[in-house]
């Protein structure tokens, strides 16, 4: 892919004086600053002696914010506004993630009610809740490289359409092959928004800030996962048609974000179509921080797709109780303390961000397996606040340190195999689990799951305190 040129049109609002050559002086900066006006509009302000001069223009250079100060220095200028296009559409961004990051997770306590009705096996119900970690794979890889071809307006609109069309699947299903086909969807849509989300905001935020833009994307991202769950386990438990409503509620919310794409102005486009499209790949000299950043993520995620699936749908097997209030509480709860955990971290070394998750990571599996033998929901929610407080340290110490580490020309490739391990992660392990379940009862595959894992995480632990 070369050759490929990002060219933004932006709206600058110029309040003038009524001054000859004034619209000349502007024109001529515009030129010389490598812009082409689109349109130019005037009219007169309510004070006589101004003007108001809206101004569109195309450049390669998208820093209007800075081209806006030279425009300020002009004679006779006495304000310059930039559009607040970029700042709906920014915002939007994070809002379309949120929906269906929301839509997706929908499901998580009402796995137990699918179970119920259609007399699903362990092996089953994890196969369905991870599927969709299978299909988010290669449509991040596919999507973050054809992205660039097509309007945002269309990567954004599809990925919601697509988070719609599971959801009215689910709504809809009457076996397992609709929850699995709804399923599919989801996974396509996770995988378009997770693999455009923080490209576009980056692009239309005003200072293009790569933190600031991923952390947005971040909380918008975690506050879907953990608010779908909280939602559908409530009304799934106390509104009518419990395995519809939730799903109602989303399409409610997915068309606030259809008519605010419908409202987006458009404005980027690429000279040049992809070429070719490539695996993702690591250079050897990387091979060696990648494989312990994304081990890292692997094994986090491992754990705690352990705690957004079985344990919402066989809450019984943890606790005497069984509700879906409670369990999409713990999912909500587990993937909120990992945000907040995060966020309070967020400036620590990363070999302490590692150690601190490991260690809790290890203690939230070590209440799991006495939850199992003694059903305390005390010990459940120590299993959660550990595991939650385990995972947001761990997963961002992992990210931060193959952001560090990687070169300019290499991150993209870095960081999509990075996430495909890490959607690995969430799927093979908790399939695995499934399966071994059927043979040996949940119980103890599950004891055996968190045995195997402490393993893994201290053999981790020793790489990571190896390196310097």
């Amino acid at each position: 892919m070369k050759g490929l040129r990002t060219l933004l049109t932006q709206t600058i609002s110029i309040l003038v004086q009524n001054q000859p050559g004034v619209l000349a002086q502007l024109s001529d900066l515009f030129v010389r600053g490598g812009y082409n006006i689109e349109e130019i509009k005037a009219r007169k302000h309510k004070k006589t002696n101004l003007t108001k001069i809206k101004i569109a223009a195309t450049g390669v250079d998208n820093s209007f914010e800075s081209f806006a100060v030279q425009l300020g220095n002009v004679s006779h200028v006495i304000r310059v506004d930039v559009s607040r296009q970029h700042q709906y559409s920014f915002w939007l961004v994070a809002y379309s993630l949120f929906i269906t990051l929301l839509g997706t997770n929908l499901p998580a306590p009402l796995y137990a009610l699918y179970r119920e009705k259609w007399q699903m096996s362990p092996s089953t119900m994890t196969f369905i809740y991870a599927l969709y970690a299978l299909i988010v794979i290669p449509t991040i890889i596919l999507v973050a490289q054809i992205c660039k071809k097509w309007e945002r307006k269309k990567v954004l609109f599809s990925g919601v359409l697509l988070s719609v069309f599971g959801s009215i699947g689910f709504a809809l299903s009457d076996g397992i092959g609709g929850l699995i086909v709804s399923r599919v969807f989801q996974g396509l849509s996770v995988g378009i928004l997770n693999g455009v989300a923080v490209t576009f905001m980056t692009e239309l935020h005003p200072n293009q800030d790569k933190q600031k833009s991923a952390f947005i994307a971040a909380i918008a991202g975690t506050l879907g996962n953990a608010i779908g769950p909280l939602i559908s386990g409530f009304l799934g438990e106390y509104a009518p048609y419990p395995l519809q409503f939730s799903y109602i509620m989303h399409l409610l919310l997915a068309m606030v974000g259809f008519i605010g794409l419908r409202l987006m102005v458009e404005d980027i486009k690429a000279t040049e179509r992809v070429t070719s499209l490539h695996l993702p790949s690591v250079d050897r000299e990387f091979q060696r921080p990648f494989l312990l950043a994304s081990s890292t993520s692997f094994l986090s995620w491992g754990i705690m797709s352990l705690m957004l699936s079985v344990m919402p749908t066989y809450l019984n097997l943890f606790t005497h109780q069984s509700s879906l209030s409670l369990s999409g509480t713990m999912v909500a709860l587990v993937l909120g303390i990992s945000t907040i955990h995060q966020i309070i971290l967020r400036k620590q070394p990363v070999k302490r961000l590692i150690i601190i998750g490991y260690i809790l990571l290890v203690l939230g599996l070590l209440c799991m397996i006495f939850t199992l033998l003694t059903k305390s929901l005390i010990l459940l929610f120590l299993t959660t606040l550990f595991i939650g407080m385990g995972n947001g340290p761990s997963y961002a110490g992992s990210l931060a340190y193959l952001n560090k580490m990687s070169t300019d020309d290499i991150r993209a490739n870095m960081t999509s195999y990075f996430f495909v391990v890490t959607y690995l992660g969430i799927s093979i392990p908790i399939i695995t689990l499934g399966y071994i379940g059927q043979w040996i009862g949940l119980t103890y595959a599950i004891q055996t799951y968190s045995c195997i894992m402490i393993g893994l995480i201290i053999l981790s632990l020793l790489s990571w305190l190896r390196k310097k």
